[in-house]
């Protein structure tokens, strides 16, 4: 895979790259003005063309909305390859916003799902401030900043639910080593008992592990906040897609299973190139929102084996669609694959690792994703081609829980063996119990 650190051919200046770029979120760019080139070196890399200049496309109309626009922003890193311009840069509108403005971010919303899956949303500040950034990351820093011996009184080894503290090297993806360390976190309820439970996903229901008081109050009042946030950009996309703002609420009622971690990528250790602190996946959500630190290191597969970094934005979350919408959506929405590239010391000016925090706003445990025939017969069909890995071994599973437990189950093997050695998971993704 090409390395986020690799120059960018071009030596013009930023601001002269900013003007060759005059792209504005989910509209006026078509599809055809972006290409993908080999290097002479074969790796892919992203060029960008544009048949017209910003100020023609202003004059021609076709820039209506004011609830989206791509703003002047920096590359984090001057070395990275291809740039975040590529992926919508979204704000929810107000609670006091007028029609007309929410029914332009829906549009927009539409066109950022349908093209890419992957766009950034500020909320509204009623919703998320600076004051809940401050104080998400500095919970994560004070955690990581723990000796080993107290972060491991939170081992998620001693958790049949896979939450609390995973150590370096202990999670994989796709059976490939993730090089960070992390908290899992889930919905804080008491586990059932195993001879009351009807399904086996059921066993996801249980207590999280936390250091301190202090540190709970925090991560709940984050998880809060995050609620509040993917239940509002829920009923965007509803209107997105043409429904009621209510549609999707069944899904979740009062019991979504949301996730929730907190991780730290270290800087890698092979020489300054770069190595996956997450390897290429999709995510199990309806959809999964991030707040990321000023590193970088997220990339999105924007074309089969073309990746551009995602690049932080201050004041932005990251946001992606998960399997769960794709599905239901026949497609048209997509579950864009995605990695994280472990900082070097390169790519990056200070010697840090990188911290985020990734929110999966998933619907209950027994529900059952299907195309939805609201939906298609709207008229909306796919709009680009299919990404997803459609090999037997990593089949999305339709009924959520089973899928989720799937993840999970191979990612964390060793756990799963620990506390669930009556089940077995084939080599399809299917869960079921082992022959006595």
């Amino acid at each position: 895979p090409p390395s986020s650190s690799s120059s960018s051919s071009s030596s013009s200046s930023e601001d002269e790259n900013d003007k060759s770029f005059p792209f504005f979120p989910c509209g006026p760019r078509r599809r055809n003005s972006m290409t993908f080139s080999r290097s002479n070196t074969e790796k892919k890399s992203c060029s960008f063309s544009s048949s017209s200049s910003s100020s023609s496309l202003a004059a021609s109309g076709m820039v209506k909305s004011e609830s989206t626009r791509w703003k002047s922003r920096r590359r984090w890193s001057a070395e990275k390859k291809c740039s975040a311009r590529d992926l919508p840069l979204l704000d929810m509108p107000d609670d006091d916003a007028s029609g007309e403005s929410r029914e332009a971010f829906a549009r927009d919303l539409r066109r950022a799902c349908s093209e890419s899956g992957f766009f950034y949303l500020k909320p509204p500040k009623s919703l998320f401030g600076e004051e809940e950034n401050e104080a998400i990351f500095e919970a994560a820093k004070s955690f990581f900043a723990l000796s080993m011996e107290e972060k491991m009184k939170m081992d998620y080894a001693n958790s049949p639910q896979f939450r609390g503290y995973v150590s370096l090297g202990l999670e994989n993806t796709r059976g490939k080593i993730d090089a960070r360390e992390q908290v899992e976190f889930g919905v804080h309820s008491a586990p059932k008992r195993r001879k009351d439970m009807t399904h086996f996903y059921e066993r996801l229901i249980g207590e999280n592990q936390y250091p301190s008081n202090e540190f709970e109050e925090t991560m709940e009042k984050f998880i809060d906040r995050m609620d509040a946030i993917s239940r509002q950009l829920t009923r965007y996309l509803a209107l997105s897609l043409e429904l009621e703002e209510t549609y999707f609420d069944y899904m979740f009622a009062e019991q979504p299973n949301m996730q929730m971690k907190i991780c730290k990528y270290p800087i890698a250790i092979d020489g300054g190139e770069s190595s996956f602190g997450v390897g290429p996946h999709t995510d199990t959500s309806f959809v999964s929102i991030l707040l990321q630190d000023d590193v970088g290191g997220l990339q999105v597969e924007i074309e089969k084996d073309a990746w551009i970094d995602a690049t932080p934005i201050e004041g932005y979350f990251v946001v992606n669609i998960g399997e769960m919408l794709q599905i239901m959506t026949g497609g048209y929405y997509k579950a864009t694959p995605h990695r994280v590239l472990s900082p070097t010391s390169k790519s990056i000016d200070e010697n840090k690792a990188r911290l985020s925090i990734p929110y999966f706003w998933n619907p209950r445990l027994d529900f059952v994703a299907k195309v939805d025939g609201e939906i298609t017969k709207k008229g909306f069909s796919t709009a680009i081609e299919e990404r997803s890995e459609t090999s037997n071994e990593n089949r999305i599973i339709n009924a959520y829980g089973e899928n989720a437990f799937k993840s999970l189950a191979r990612s964390h093997p060793k756990v799963f063996a620990k506390h669930h050695p009556d089940l077995l998971v084939r080599s399809d993704g299917t869960i079921e119990k082992k022959k006595s």
